[in-house]
């Protein structure tokens, strides 16, 4: 194939052959603001912030409304305009989760038509400090899935070679990712401009598959008129292209050491999407209060929405046309590494909504999957990514052996799915090796603080 110049990562699946992606991908966004607005203070995985706005105080489109509670979250601001109605609580698993609920006024300002939405803007007057300041008051955060909050990410002091701009898209029927670059092309490499002088990289790399051959041609197109230092490399179709170590194992051949992060073999890798985010608050003070999601799967009319942070996921399904498989499971993410929100539900019984990582809503046919012993047919092995032995793993952990979990390196496990894909037996690897990932790296915490 034209751009097919680079090796792909040992391992991986193919978990589709495509045709997934061809309901949502072959149509425009539809931009969407609900009439109610449900934002939640947990952004992404342990992240939490505290809301500073009460009922019955109105907010304007982009008002900061909640504060970073814990390392990871990242300053949270009204997605419209409107009066906030309550802030209730919702379970999440063993946490409750406050929600600001906020109803949105009849008329929303307008967007402006600035420079930056169709042309690349000259940034050399910007500073690192400011491009890294507009980061953490605008809340822009690793959009791909991480939620890692993206000023602590680019305030590191180690040198960086390579900056890594994200398009991979890899899980199936996500499409979201593909649409943006072929619509906000212009956003999505200002932002890119912007991570770049932040972090004081030599090169920049838009990565991305090449199922999306025609969104690289878009995007060479206004690099090579800029005359930008960037490039596209497009790699072969194959799950998980777009994981972290995956990508920079395959762009500039190092691999992250156990423990470490990408800075410290001189990389940083961020979304496409952040990169849209980071050119709107820097060039319009727009802070991150939307996000392009793909609903797909089993609905009536797959689509890519640009909405709101906090839109209902309910709201989205029904201007989808609703489900049409009454035996569904419907996840919030990608079918490899999304969560699943619930089974057999209509429209109305989905309770959540969108939040900054929420890179798509799917309807999947529910499967009774029933678990047989393991066969030691070592396809687990040669699936993973990231050479681990999840079989080994597995057993270890259910048998209480976290020791022995670190010493198969379980730290290493990325979540992304591959295992539980290949397994002929059906076996929830996956979720083991998450879990005994998490515990080995809480013993181990546990150790250092105890030193």
């Amino acid at each position: 194939m034209k751009h097919r110049d680079f090796k792909v990562f040992e391992g991986g699946v193919f978990p589709t052959d495509g045709k997934d992606k061809e309901a949502s991908c072959q149509k425009p966004i539809i931009e969407y603001v609900p009439k109610v607005v449900e934002i939640s203070a947990c952004q992404s995985g342990p992240s939490l912030c505290s809301f500073i706005v009460s009922p019955g105080d109105h907010v304007d489109r982009g008002q900061l409304i909640a504060t970073p509670v814990t390392f990871t979250a990242v300053k949270l601001h009204a997605s419209v305009s409107g009066t906030v109605k309550e802030i209730k609580t919702i379970q999440n698993g063993n946490r409750e989760i406050p929600v600001c609920v906020i109803e949105a006024d009849e008329k929303q300002p307008e967007r402006p038509e600035l420079p930056y939405l169709h042309k690349i803007v000259d940034i050399s007057s910007y500073t690192r400090e400011q491009i890294i300041a507009a980061m953490e008051e605008g809340g822009i955060t690793g959009m791909g899935g991480a939620g890692f909050p993206a000023h602590i990410k680019y305030s590191t002091q180690l040198p960086i070679e390579t900056l890594l701009i994200n398009a991979s898209e890899c899980e199936p029927y996500l499409t979201c990712d593909h649409r943006m670059m072929l619509e906000h092309g212009y956003e999505i490499i200002n932002g890119a401009n912007a991570f770049f002088h932040a972090c004081g990289a030599k090169r920049c790399v838009i990565c991305t598959e090449e199922n999306k051959e025609d969104a690289a041609d878009y995007l060479r197109g206004i690099i090579k008129a800029a005359g930008l230092p960037f490039e596209v490399m497009v790699f072969p179709h194959k799950y998980p292209q777009g994981g972290e170590k995956q990508l920079i194992k395959a762009v500039i051949g190092k691999e992250i050491p156990s423990g470490r992060l990408p800075a410290d073999v001189g990389a940083i890798l961020s979304n496409v999407q952040s990169a849209k985010a980071m050119a709107d608050m820097l060039f319009a003070g727009e802070p991150s209060i939307t996000r392009c999601i793909t609903v797909g799967g089993l609905i009536d009319q797959p689509q890519n929405y640009l909405v709101p942070i906090g839109t209902p996921i309910r709201e989205l399904m029904k201007k989808s046309g609703g489900v049409t498989w009454v035996k569904n499971k419907i996840i919030l993410g990608g079918p490899m590494t999304g969560t699943c929100l619930g089974t057999d539900i209509k429209s109305d019984d989905v309770t959540a909504s969108v939040t900054k990582v929420s890179g798509g809503l799917l309807v999947l046919k529910r499967h009774i999957i029933y678990e047989s012993p393991c066969i030691r047919c070592y396809s687990c092995v040669n699936a993973c990514p990231t050479g681990l032995q999840p079989w080994k793993i597995n057993f270890a952990y259910t048998h209480g052996k976290l020791d022995l979990c670190e010493q198969l390196h379980a730290t290493e496990c990325i979540g992304c799915g591959s295992c539980s894909f290949i397994c002929p037996s059906r076996r929830e690897l996956t979720r083991s090796n998450t879990a005994a990932r998490d515990a080995v790296r809480a013993a181990i915490r546990e150790r250092g603080n105890k030193r």
